[in-house]
């Protein structure tokens, strides 16, 4: 992404920063690890907080 597009999305993010896929890697690691197991149907958004402020 053009440098000035991700900071401008970047600034919207509840945690005022784009996701990385280490990110992703780790909520997937959650639910799948036990401390995970008694999640069910949910679906886990991992967005930094994007959708608080859109």
């Amino acid at each position: 992404a053009q440098p000035q597009i991700a900071d401008i999305w970047a600034k919207k993010a509840a945690l005022r920063r784009l996701g990385a896929p280490i990110d992703l890697a780790r909520a997937a690691l959650f639910l799948a690890s036990d401390d995970g197991g008694f999640v069910s149907g949910h679906g886990l958004t991992v967005d930094g907080g994007l959708m608080l402020r859109v």
